[in-house]
C-alpha cells in the first residue's frame, strides 16, 4: 500500500509522532495528506498537538517555602513515635526480645496444659466408650482389649 493511500488505522499510529515533530520525510507527507482529507484524523491531530504543547511548557507549580521543613518535621515525629513504641515493647538488653518470646511461650504452654487437664478430667478428650462401641459394630478391632 503506498503512503498516499494510508488508512485511518495506519495514520492514527503515526499521529503522535507527527504532533511531536518526530515524523519526517515521505511518511510525514503521507500522514499530512491523509489528515487534510479526513476530519476525524485532523481533529485527533489537533488534540494531540495541543497536548504536546502543554507538555513542552516549562511550568512548574510553586512549592511553599515551609513544605520541606514541614515534611521533615513529620518524618522525625513518626520516627520518634516508632522508637518510643519499640523501647516500650522490648526490654533493654542484648537478649531482650528472646526473653520476651520465652515468656510468651511459657504462658501459652501453661494455658494449654490447664485446658488439656480440664478436658481430660471432664472426659471431653480421651477414650470415649460410645465411639469405641460404634467402631466395634463396624468391625474395627481396637488395641489393648478396649472393645469390651
Amino acid at each position: 500500500m503506498s503512503m498516499m493511500t494510508m488508512k485511518c488505522d495506519e495514520v492514527r499510529l503515526l499521529l503522535v509522532s507527527l504532533a511531536d515533530g518526530a515524523l519526517a520525510g515521505a511518511r510525514a507527507e503521507a500522514v499530512r495528506a491523509h489528515v487534510a482529507g479526513c476530519v476525524r484524523c485532523r481533529e485527533e491531530l489537533a488534540q494531540l498537538a495541543a497536548d504536546a504543547e502543554l507538555l513542552r511548557r516549562d511550568e512548574k507549580p510553586e512549592v511553599p517555602v515551609y513544605l520541606g521543613s514541614r515534611i521533615t518535621a513529620r518524618i522525625r515525629e513518626r520516627q520518634r513515635q516508632a522508637r518510643s513504641w519499640l523501647a516500650a515493647a522490648a526490654p533493654v538488653g542484648q537478649h531482650g526480645l528472646s526473653r520476651v518470646m520465652a515468656r510468651v511461650a511459657a504462658v501459652v504452654l501453661v494455658a494449654v496444659g490447664v485446658w488439656l487437664g480440664t478436658a481430660l478430667a471432664r472426659g471431653i478428650v480421651g477414650p470415649q466408650q460410645g465411639l469405641n462401641d460404634r467402631l466395634v459394630q463396624f468391625g474395627v478391632e481396637l488395641p489393648n482389649g478396649e472393645d469390651q
